[in-house]
């Protein structure tokens, strides 16, 4: 150090005390432009210890480029601010590792006021800032999460409406143009179920899942990723069903298939391929590969490629995250994930996942018409606040049914309070005031009959709550926009409920 004393002893303590912080620290004297760093230092560089010469322009050449004029500007700026001064930046090693450093420094001068000396720390922040970006990156993807099940709850009701109105008009005049409208309406049905699915909260509740549904889900919502990009080609064959968290899994297949769309540069989609292929390995396991057609991974950087915020592209254009977590998620889900890749052949990304143990519990309620016999007019109680889909419900089965409509849960429960009562209880779940799940507790109390005989319609049940009262309850539940001719069926199997 400079000034009196024995420097070597001085350096030792400094460098002993470093090393119990994990500091890099150093001491530059300005006078002989002398630089001594710790051997903390050099590893933080990645360096073996007294690799080389300890000087600024060593320093100044593992640091990243871009960040280097800054670095040249704090050094500056120091010599003459006598304060504690700190930066960040990103030091390159010799492996290609981007690691990020925290410096902090303080000058002494002479009795001139000239500065002699420079001394500092460096200790290698980039774990910490990893933590602090995934806790972000996590509450802004709850928000996201939270505000996507929001819209897709506001989308399903109108569209609902829509489709309630297309598929009478379809029974009246079947042609060509009522039939692509249905087309159009399911495919927007897929892509807000998309939302939904993805936009749960993560509580790692599983169940058995057909591995093709979830993959459909993905790829409505990767859709516009891969459409400018790649054709999309389906080879599925018949993986068993697997146990799992349905949002958990189509999030790491949405983040494969965006991936494989990325890889693939924009425009010349005739020439390109993303290809999807599904089967049964000899071990009985569920596979799924994902092919594309792009440039395929450096070597260089393969073995890096599911680390947290490890990226090739450009700044702004990625958080380093997606794979990482899709490795997370199918590891956690007990299966693997590997890769392989070639320049200029593109990559396949194989994930494997063991088959589920169990066939699933809840089957969709049979579609087959009723008998004519069966065809029974019964009463109907119609509770939405959508009025516009009240009223289309009320078309609908009026021709089958004597329909009463209410547009809230509290005139509901006063009705039924009152005495009234129906073959079949159509009710949105959510509504305020009183919702569905309440209007159902509140019936169990003062009429199960009654209650049993409800059928919940909703846009969406992404709260906690509400995805709590529907694994719950043995009542049937209908997602909007729902199938008409499966509504149809499950109240008329309501009205006959109990007779003989």
């Amino acid at each position: 150090m400079s000034g009196d004393g024995d420097p070597d002893r001085a350096h030792r303590l400094l460098a002993e005390a470093g090393a119990l912080a994990h500091l890099g620290v150093w001491e530059w004297d300005l006078r002989t432009n002398q630089l001594w760093w710790s051997d903390e230092l050099f590893q933080i560089l990645g360096l073996a210890p007294r690799s080389l010469t300890a000087s600024f322009e060593a320093l100044l050449a593992r640091v990243h480029p871009d960040d280097q004029s800054t670095v040249k500007s704090y050094f500056a700026h120091a010599r003459k601010d006598p304060s504690p001064l700190g930066i960040e930046y990103r030091i390159l090693r010799p492996t290609g590792e981007v690691r990020t450093v925290q410096a902090r420094a303080r000058s002494t001068f002479d009795e001139a006021g000239t500065a002699i000396a420079l001394v500092g720390t460096d200790q290698d922040i980039t774990e910490t800032k990893e933590v602090a970006a995934r806790v972000v990156f996590s509450d802004r993807m709850v928000s996201i999460g939270t505000l996507a099940g929001g819209v897709a709850h506001e989308i399903n009701n109108p569209l609902a409406v829509i489709a309630a109105n297309l598929q009478m008009l379809a029974e009246r005049h079947p042609d060509a143009q009522t039939r692509d409208a249905k087309v159009a309406v399911e495919r927007i049905r897929r892509i807000v179920r998309g939302l939904q699915t993805f936009s749960r909260a993560d509580d790692d509740s599983r169940e058995v899942l057909d591995l093709h549904r979830v993959l459909e889900l993905a790829i409505a919502m990767a859709a516009n990723e891969i459409r400018h990009r790649a054709k999309l080609v389906r080879q599925y064959g018949k993986p068993p069903s697997v146990f799992a968290n349905e949002a958990r899994l189509g999030h790491a297949l949405l983040n494969l298939l965006v991936n494989a769309a990325e890889a693939i540069p924009d425009g010349h989609a005739d020439r390109n391929e993303i290809r999807i292929t599904t089967r049964t390995d000899p071990a009985g396991w569920a596979i799924v590969e994902i092919h594309d057609t792009g440039g395929g991974i450096p070597r260089e950087v393969q073995h890096r490629i599911f680390d947290p915020f490890f990226t090739t592209k450009p700044v702004g254009k990625g958080t380093g995250l997606g794979l990482s977590i899709t490795h997370g998620i199918v590891r956690s889900l007990g299966g693997d994930i590997t890769f392989r890749t070639a320049a200029g052949k593109g990559t396949t990304f194989q994930v494997a996942l063991p088959p589920a143990a169990t066939l699933p519990a809840r089957d969709r309620p049979p579609t087959d018409p009723p008998k004519v016999g069966d065809r029974r007019r019964g009463k109907l109680l119609i509770v939405d606040d959508e009025v516009l889909f009240a009223t289309s419900l009320r078309r609908l089965f009026s021709s089958e049914h004597t329909v009463t409509v209410v547009h809230n849960g509290r005139e509901a429960l006063e009705r039924l309070a009152a005495g009234e009562r129906f073959d079949v209880i159509l009710c949105d779940l959510m509504m305020p005031e009183v919702t569905g799940a309440e209007l159902h507790a509140e019936l169990t109390r003062l009429d199960p009959e009654q209650a049993n005989r409800m059928i919940f319609l909703t846009g969406g049940a992404f709260s906690p709550a509400s995805q709590s009262f529907l694994e719950r309850v043995t009542n049937p539940c209908f997602e909007k926009p729902c199938d008409i001719e499966e509504l149809r069926a499950a109240v008329r199997r309501g009205v006959n409920k109990g007779r003989p």
